[in-house]
């Protein structure tokens, strides 16, 4: 299937007719989806949301976020911000739409275990590590180095004082 604009989709594309719920800043009304990806949504509204607003949709029982991509007349496309299931969203969300985060993408809410065993992760990990040691011991030097050069001055002072 191809873009408008000549491009080739990024993935395919599901003709639908599911029954959804919008909220955004105008309050909530009815929408209906007619075309699903797992990361991507068309939507007619008799009100579409303005370009470039974060929306909730709610299908079922299920929320997602997403940002309004662009929007016409009565037609509006919209960037999910998690993946979803096309066959659960084709049942209207009956069940649960999310799908588990893939290998090496992104999880919104924090990281797995999985995600700290990547190699890019170790390393800033180590770079971090080794910068805070540094910082540490430049901070060590310093209070060295001001403590050393005060004693000069305490032994005038007692000097003094005698």
């Amino acid at each position: 299937m191809m873009a408008l604009a000549g491009k080739p989709r990024v993935e395919a594309r599901v003709r639908a007719v599911v029954r959804a719920r919008l909220r955004d800043n105008l309050g909530e009304r009815d929408i209906c989806l007619i075309d699903i990806s797992t990361r991507g949504l068309l939507a007619t509204a008799a009100r579409p949301p303005v370009r470039g607003d974060f929306v909730e949709i709610i299908v079922g029982r299920n929320r997602m976020s997403a940002q309004v991509k662009w929007t016409s007349e009565r037609r509006f496309g919209l960037l999910l911000r998690e993946r979803v299931s096309i066959p659960a969203m084709i049942e209207g969300g009956k069940a649960s739409v999310m799908l588990a985060a893939a290998r090496g993408a992104r999880v919104v809410r924090g990281k797995t275990s999985a995600d700290w065993l990547n190699p890019q992760v170790l390393a800033r990990a180590a770079q971090l590590g080794l910068m805070l040691l540094a910082v540490a011991g430049a901070g060590i030097l310093l209070t060295e180095l001001v403590a050393g050069g005060l004693n000069p001055v305490r032994e005038a002072v007692e000097a003094a004082s005698h």
